[in-house]
């Protein structure tokens, strides 16, 4: 199976300061919910690309780039149902909204690359959360994501898009899916850093509340 574990980037995406801060309980309701405004903007811009791959898909990747697309639906439902705060795009997040829709006119195979390269890099990193040594101290609404993403469904999701990468990568050629993964992977981690921006700036309140 198709594996990040090779990408440099990859080791360093579960063991980022925000994800450490959200492990002790140290991330405010309010910073969480701000970086779950980007996230949203994110699933926006994953639905235009999931929809541009559907219609280019051959026939036998269909059901699965038609599942995957169910999931990017459901998960702006339940964004939507939480009333987030209106905010801006952040600058780090543009550059994601970009490269995604940049995807949009890129070849199927670099496309279906870098879709599971997000959908397996997210899941990791939440998988990483449950196995830590205080899961509990998670908020409600980071412990919904780590039970969506660690479902059988979720996993059997990713595992299908897998299937299709090993399928498809071999169009490319090496370096052209190094570049694509790697571009994915340092995307993501900005994405933490991001957060931990998120985090830092609302810490003080919070840990006075507490």
């Amino acid at each position: 199976m198709f594996d990040l574990r090779g990408f440099r980037e990859w080791a360093t995406l579960t063991e980022q300061p925000f994800l450490h801060r959200l492990r002790r309980g140290k991330v405010s309701d309010g910073a969480f919910e701000r970086w779950l405004v980007q996230e949203k903007y994110l699933y926006e811009a994953m639905l235009g690309l999931q929809t541009s791959l559907l219609r280019r898909a051959p026939q036998r990747h269909r059901l699965i780039m038609a599942n995957a697309l169910l999931v990017t639906v459901e998960e702006l439902d339940w964004l939507a149902h939480l009333e987030l705060p209106a905010q801006p795009i952040h600058p780090l997040r543009q550059q994601y909204l970009d490269f995604l829709r940049g995807l949009e006119q890129a070849p199927y195979a670099m496309g279906t690359v870098a879709h599971w390269a997000r959908h397996r890099a997210f899941s990791d990193v939440w998988g990483s959360l449950q196995r830590s040594d205080r899961p509990e101290s998670l908020n409600h609404l980071a412990d919904e994501i780590v039970q969506h993403w660690l479902a059988p469904e979720a996993q059997a999701l990713i595992h299908d898009l897998g299937s299709l990468t090993l399928e498809v990568a071999k169009e490319l050629l090496p370096d052209e899916v190094k570049r694509v993964v790697g571009r994915v992977l340092q995307l993501e981690q900005s994405a933490w850093e991001m957060a931990l921006a998120f985090a830092l700036s609302q810490t003080s309140d919070y840990e006075e509340r507490r």
